[in-house]
């Protein structure tokens, strides 16, 4: 059974927030089994290994990836949306969940091809 955690997890270096670091704190479910760190309910846990830009530079190449792939088919569409569940990882960063209901952020992207025949 996974038990909910609180982790920090910084938005971005600190050289971006002049010498202060930014953070933001996200609730993550942890596998119950193994070792973890304890922490009293409301308290945090931990601090997250990356970053939340570095976490969703992987959702960006993931989603560039898709464009990619479904815009060069042989009729490509004139519309793509993607929604992405999104989860939190200490470990991971962010890791893109079964189902967006799962998710600690719902990602929506929507690309539309002009009437040019143009790319997106």
């Amino acid at each position: 059974m996974a038990e909910t955690q609180l982790i920090r997890v910084p938005l971005n270096g600190s050289e971006d927030s002049g010498g202060a670091e930014a953070v933001v704190v996200v609730e993550i479910e942890q596998a119950a089994s193994g070792i973890v760190r304890a922490a009293r309910p409301g308290q945090v846990a931990g601090t997250a290994a990356r970053t939340l830009s570095e976490s969703f530079d992987q959702v960006r190449a993931a989603a560039a990836t898709l464009l990619d792939r479904l815009t060069t088919l042989p009729t490509p569409p004139s519309t793509v949306e993607v929604e992405l569940g999104v989860k939190i990882n200490a470990e991971a960063g962010a890791v893109i969940a079964k189902t967006a209901a799962e998710g600690n952020f719902t990602v929506r992207l929507v690309w539309q091809r002009d009437g040019g025949g143009g790319g997106p």
